[in-house]
């Protein structure tokens, strides 16, 4: 092959480099149907895990931030197991906090009541009502015995 001019070594290491380009863009395309999937699953599924934790803060007293964790990890776990095994923390992290604002826009949230920690104050004052009621029932105990000391007596 006699190379006349520019435009023929041109065409000619563009004609060589085709097949190159073509599987590096094929790859590309994968790459994006990947990420075009996960762009389309992870906010149902950070739905999913913030209302899952919404419904356990009922029964369970747990915190703000315990709860974005667990709910981190359930959408991690989640997209493990559809075969993402690379996700971004702080993408998951960001997936999570957007639907919980959806949802709190939303009022779904308001469904749930959440359990709260028994206050330390709270529990003290729990306690010394049942020492109280026990010191009661002896005082009653007592002067039931005294009454009757004193009915024998006369």
């Amino acid at each position: 092959m006699e190379v006349n001019s520019i435009a023929d070594v041109i065409t000619a290491v563009a004609v060589a480099s085709l097949p190159i380009i073509i599987t590096y863009l094929s790859k590309w395309l994968k790459g994006n149907k990947q990420v075009e999937t996960l762009v389309s699953v992870l906010p149902t599924l950070a739905k999913d895990a913030v209302v899952a934790m919404q419904k356990l803060g009922v029964t369970e007293a747990i915190e703000g931030v315990a709860k974005k964790t667990r709910a981190v990890q359930i959408v991690a776990k989640a997209l493990s197991d559809l075969g993402f095994n690379e996700a971004n923390e702080v993408t998951l992290a960001n997936a999570v906090e957007a639907a919980y604002a959806q949802l709190k826009a939303d009022g779904t949230l308001d469904a749930y009541p959440q359990a709260t920690k028994p206050d330390d104050k709270q529990e003290e004052i729990a306690k010394a009502e049942v020492e109280l009621a026990k010191i009661k029932e002896q005082e009653v105990a007592a002067q039931k015995q005294l009454d009757d000391l004193k009915g024998t007596q006369n």
